[in-house]
């Protein structure tokens, strides 16, 4: 009885785990950010974009995988970016294009990420 009862609580559990992920974000904030890390020297004085910042950049718009994703971006950089001294959210946005890419959004603090699809 005590196993069958485990056993129900376990298919119970995976079931919601299952419902609660599907279409959420798979990228964390702390993904997105170990990725644009390199970025943030070009964020707050412009010159040249690092190697390393485009890499990010490749590596985050390769991590996509749904508009979930895209919005959980928008918010950790926007949000992230908010606790930066001296960040010119000009030169954020001009980051994918001097990568030679694209972002599926712009991010200033008026940015509503909710809206990203």
């Amino acid at each position: 009885m005590a196993v069958t009862k485990l056993a129900l609580v376990g298919s119970m559990m995976a079931c919601m785990m299952i419902t609660c992920s599907y279409g959420e974000s798979t990228l964390t904030c702390e993904q997105v950010t170990v990725w644009l890390l390199p970025c943030i020297p070009y964020g707050i004085f412009g010159g040249n974009v690092s190697s390393l910042c485009c890499q990010g950049v490749y590596s985050l718009n390769a991590a996509y995988k749904n508009g979930d994703d895209r919005r959980g971006a928008c918010q950790c950089i926007k949000d992230r970016a908010a606790l930066i001294p001296g960040i010119d959210y000009n030169y954020v946005n001009e980051v994918p294009e001097k990568c030679g890419t694209k972002c599926p959004f712009k991010v200033y603090p008026s940015t509503n990420c909710s809206a990203v699809n």
